[in-house]
């Protein structure tokens, strides 16, 4: 995982200026306290930060690029570090001092024992101050990351799903126009042409989503090419004029339900007609196909259009829409309901 410098070293400087003012509080002498940024205490804090922000820095480094397979490396890397990073202090602050700028930053006698054990306080407040920044860091990335996974996994399966729409959906119109060809029917060049829409519909549209409008526009064709190959008299009921055209949905939702209800469907029964209604309320829309079933005409594929759209519904609006199917010994009614 990469950190990002700038944005490390701004969040250090931030806790850096509030860990000096909680301190210094009652320091009347101290930088913040009295207000002195003189010189001389201006290069002592400049210099104490830049040693200081080591520590952090030598976290988020090292952790950063061996996380999580080597983290007992990266620890040690990072312990093996702070005695390093006390020396440099020492070096730049009580060694280059005095010789560049004429003061240290330690006044008076001091063992040897009292600075590195002063410094340890150091590395272990500024070491925390990176472990916690990192840890967070860390955090954030692993959920991205995650999230990403789910999504490339997500459009993945969507798009695997729509690749087998197109055949699923060939093979059944394939089959009506075949019925009007070999009836000889005058209405077979009409079908043909309502196929070619239907297809450029299912093999071109690749946006996410789609007009409302649209949506049913194409449904109206299928249902019209679905007429061709049955009797003038079959009992099909529609009214899908109550919606919304502005709202937006995935493409092929609604064929689908409809292709599984004139496909395994009874239409010659006047009292139980095919029935597929849709409206709009507010921002939901509510779609219900209800077709009476056939004795005859039973799925060889176990249902593989339905299930196809069930789990594309299930990846594109989880928890904002209900399916409910009912299927009683003589009725087939799917009503589904999609906050859009």
């Amino acid at each position: 995982m990469k950190i990002r410098f700038w944005q490390l070293l701004l969040y250090f400087l931030a806790f850096d200026l509030i860990w000096q003012a909680t301190i210094d509080y009652f320091n009347e002498t101290s930088l913040f306290r009295s207000y002195d940024f003189s010189l001389k205490k201006t290069v002592l804090w400049l210099t104490s930060f830049a040693s200081f922000f080591l520590y952090p820095l030598s976290v988020c480094y090292w952790f950063g690029r061996l996380l999580p397979r080597r983290t007992v490396l990266a620890l040690t890397l990072t312990l093996a570090c702070m005695p390093l990073i006390i020396l440099f202090r020492y070096g730049l602050q009580e060694v280059a001092g005095p010789a560049l700028w004429g003061y240290s930053n330690y006044i008076g006698e001091y063992t040897l024992k009292y600075y590195m054990l002063d410094n340890v306080y150091y590395a272990v407040l500024f070491s925390g101050f990176g472990f916690a920044y990192f840890f967070i860091q860390y955090a954030r990335y692993t959920d991205k990351k995650q999230a990403d996974l789910i999504m490339a996994v997500k459009e993945s399966e969507l798009s695997f799903l729509k690749s087998q729409i197109n055949p699923h959906f060939l093979f059944n119109n394939l089959h009506c126009i075949y019925t009007l060809i070999y009836q000889k029917n005058e209405n077979a060049l009409s079908a043909v042409e309502k196929l070619s829409s239907l297809l450029r519909y299912a093999l071109y549209e690749k946006r996410e989503m789609v007009d409302l409008e649209t949506e049913v526009l194409h449904l109206k064709d299928f249902i019209q090419l679905q007429r061709l190959r049955v009797t003038p008299d079959a009992a099909i009921q529609i009214d899908l004029e109550n919606i919304d055209g502005t709202l937006s949905v995935s493409p092929q939702l609604m064929i689908g339900f409809a292709e599984n209800a004139f496909k395994h469907g009874d239409l010659s029964d006047a009292e139980t007609p095919l029935i597929i209604t849709a409206f709009t309320e507010a921002n939901t829309l509510t779609y219900e196909v209800s077709n009476k079933k056939s004795k005859y005409n039973k799925p060889a594929d176990g249902g593989i259009g339905l299930q196809n759209i069930k789990r594309r519904l299930d990846l594109l609006y989880a928890s904002r829409y209900s399916c409910t199917i009912t299927d009683t010994e003589h009725q087939f009614t799917i009503t589904l309901k999609i906050e859009l």
